[in-house]
């Protein structure tokens, strides 16, 4: 009897399969990794993503900031009427000098104011009543020849 030893039977067992890459596995991966991208970049720049929530935030702070000054001539112009109604010096006040009304009786003189600037004549004039005629370049010239 021979013996033999497990290793001599290895050469007549088939090959181990290797295993190959499946497609659809890497395909996967890559298909989940870029709908992940998707969803991250639609949350940050998308319509309700961070950047939209930045802009409307500053838009309703600007809004807020204009209700303020609007409520807050609102009470000055509700004092202002309060106060015509109440005294009746003013609103004649404002009657004489808004709408230029006056009481019965009463005359309105306009007066004009005439702003007193010194005209100068133009320089031909001077020339003529000096008794001289004006000089031109060419008159110069021939002077000094």
């Amino acid at each position: 009897m021979t013996m033999t030893s497990p290793v001599d039977h290895l050469n007549e067992l088939p090959p181990i399969p290797r295993r190959t890459p499946q497609p659809r596995v890497r395909t996967g991966r890559y298909l989940l990794a870029l709908v992940t991208l998707l969803m991250i970049a639609n949350a940050v720049i998308g319509e309700r993503g961070l950047v939209a929530l930045f802009k409307t935030s500053q838009e309703h702070s600007q809004l807020r900031q204009a209700i303020e000054t609007l409520h807050d001539e609102n009470r000055q112009l509700n004092e202002y009427v309060e106060a015509l109604t109440a005294e009746p010096r003013l609103l004649e006040n404002e009657a004489r000098q808004e709408l230029g009304m006056i009481k019965a009786g009463e005359q309105v003189f306009l007066i004009q104011t005439i702003s007193e600037t010194p005209v100068q004549p133009p320089q031909e004039n001077l020339a003529r009543t000096s008794g001289f005629p004006p000089q031109t370049r060419t008159d110069r010239e021939t002077m000094g020849q």
